[in-house]
C-alpha cells in the first residue's frame, strides 16, 4: 500500500517592504502565489522561500541617489485550497475607465486569443 500522500493546493499573499536609505519605508508589495504542497508546515517554508528569493537591493548609481531595498517582510495569509482544485480566482481590483464604451456594446470575448504572457 502507498503511503505517497497528495499534494493540496495553498494560496498566499506575501508582503514586502520597499525601503529607502535615509527615509525608511516607502511602500508595502504584495503578491498572491498559489502552489502544490505535500503539507501546511512544507507550503509554510516554500512561501519564506518565494518571499527571500524575491527580495532585491538597489544601489545609488546616476538613476538612484540613494539605496532601495526590496526586504520580504511576512506570509499575510496561507491558506489551503484542497486537491481537486481546477481553477483559481484572484481578484486584481478595479480601476477607472480611461476609454468611452457606450452602454450597448456587445463584446465577444470569443473573437481573440491571447498570446502567450511569456
Amino acid at each position: 500500500m502507498s503511503t505517497d500522500k497528495q499534494q493540496e493546493w495553498f494560496q498566499t499573499r506575501l508582503r514586502w517592504a520597499v525601503m529607502e536609505e535615509g527615509h525608511g519605508l516607502m511602500r508595502w508589495r504584495d503578491a498572491e502565489h498559489i502552489f502544490l504542497s505535500d503539507s501546511r508546515e512544507t507550503a509554510f517554508q516554500e512561501a519564506l522561500r518565494i518571499g527571500r528569493a524575491e527580495e532585491y537591493s538597489l544601489l545609488p548609481d546616476e538613476r538612484n541617489e540613494v539605496a532601495i531595498d526590496c526586504r520580504f517582510a511576512e506570509v499575510v495569509p496561507l491558506e489551503e485550497l484542497g486537491t481537486r482544485r481546477t481553477h483559481f480566482e484572484v481578484y486584481l481590483g478595479e480601476k477607472e475607465a480611461t476609454e468611452r464604451i457606450d452602454f450597448d456594446h456587445a463584446f465577444d470575448p470569443e473573437a481573440r486569443v491571447p498570446e502567450p504572457a511569456f
